[in-house]
């Protein structure tokens, strides 16, 4: 596979976008976009670094060094992506049509990675007068189980500020909810179907549970409020039981999402739906059930938030302002992200920004803004200068 990396100039996020959408990284196998990526770096000349956070899997962190010491800044994003086999288009040929970018990543999240690129490149080579350092870090697997950056952070990667590319709709996120993965067992009594009656159907058991956590239990949820976040959300999106059609069935399960608030822990939030549980069971002897963290859930994802009017969000702002000329949109956003590993996790005060909408992310029809795109890239690269010449 051939690229046209010496190409790329400082002021071009749409060429080296085509050649990140060009390179397949689905996720679990991120192998090609990260050795690029590290060679690219090495070619212009920084300090750079391939983690092997699993065979096939490596993050690639870039330092560009300003001439005196100083703090640290990181942009950051993942360049796995979501599966192609739902695309309406070709998933690696980066076409650009009406001022779009179309392709698998474009949006979620090269565009992040193109524009921060390039944004660094300029400012080493127009402002090479700061004191500091650039941190890019390019991370595997935030699509799944964000290996990327839990191992960039469990080895020592780290930074004063931080700066997430995700698609924002250049809007400045300060806060997301986070997300636990629960299972609710209904265990029966199996039986011949010809006698259903003598044995404990755990599918209609579920039913039973699922229709009173509705009415009598989840509505609660809506009386917590956080000012920005919300109410915690959640949903059932997968339900399993039984063994065979004339078998009753003995065992049930159904897998829920939930979007969890600031302080907000996972043991209050089983050990609550467990004391609803248990209720129910009291009123029906036949009913057993419970709930468990699923077994999917390798990692608790926590929430992210830090104040609208934080000092990073306040000076990122002003970049906003600086490059556009508009007041910078300031917004939860509600997906969630490594945000909550570098700040909630790590401390690292962190926001969310880059181009392109959630609304087209994993979709058949991926695309990114053009204009968006470099936009992205003046901001990234004032803010950039900003902070380090000044180091607020």
């Amino acid at each position: 596979m051939t690229f046209i990396s010496q190409q790329i100039l400082p002021q071009d996020p749409v060429s080296l976008l085509q050649e990140l959408v060009r390179i397949p990284s689905v996720n679990g196998d991120e192998e090609a976009i990260g050795n690029y990526l590290h060679a690219l770096f090495l070619q212009w000349g920084w300090e750079s670094c391939l983690y092997q956070v699993e065979p096939r899997r490596p993050a690639v962190v870039a330092r560009i060094k300003g001439q005196k010491p100083g703090k640290t800044l990181m942009y950051t994003t993942h360049y796995d992506t979501h599966v192609t086999d739902n695309m309406d288009i070709p998933p690696f040929s980066p076409d650009i049509k009406n001022g779009f970018l179309y392709g698998r990543g474009s949006c979620d999240a090269k565009g992040s990675i193109a524009a921060m690129i390039v944004s660094a490149l300029s400012l080493s080579q127009k402002n090479p007068d700061f004191a500091g350092s650039l941190l890019l870090a390019f991370v595997p697997d935030e699509e799944y189980l964000n290996k990327g950056t839990t191992f960039l952070m469990e080895h020592g990667i780290t930074a004063d500020f931080a700066v997430v590319g995700e698609p924002t709709e250049l809007e400045i996120g300060f806060g997301h909810r986070g997300c636990t993965h629960l299972d609710i067992i209904t265990t029966g009594k199996a039986y011949h179907s010809a006698y259903p009656e003598r044995g404990i159907n755990a599918i209609e058991k579920m039913a039973y549970v699922i229709t009173q956590l509705r009415q009598n239990f989840f509505p609660a949820y809506h009386n917590r409020c956080h000012e920005y976040l919300g109410h915690p959300v959640i949903n059932l999106g997968l339900i399993r039981g039984g063994s065979r059609i004339h078998t009753v069935a003995d065992q049930c399960v159904a897998s829920f999402l939930r979007r969890d608030l600031p302080g907000e822990t996972t043991e209050d939030i089983l050990s609550e739906i467990q004391l609803f549980l248990d209720s129910l069971m009291e009123k029906d002897p036949s009913l057993k059930a419970e709930v468990r963290l699923s077994t999917i859930q390798q990692r608790i994802r926590l929430p992210y938030f830090i104040e609208p009017d934080h000092l990073l969000v306040d000076e990122f702002a002003k970049s906003y302002l600086s490059v556009t000329g508009k007041t910078a949109v300031r917004n939860v956003m509600n997906y969630y992200c490594d945000a909550s590993i570098l700040c909630t996790e790590h401390g690292i005060p962190t926001i969310i920004f880059g181009p392109g909408s959630i609304q087209v992310a994993h979709s058949a029809l991926e695309y990114i803004s053009i204009d968006d795109l470099c936009t992205s890239a003046k901001i990234y690269e004032d803010f950039a200068e900003h902070y380090l010449k000044s180091s607020f």
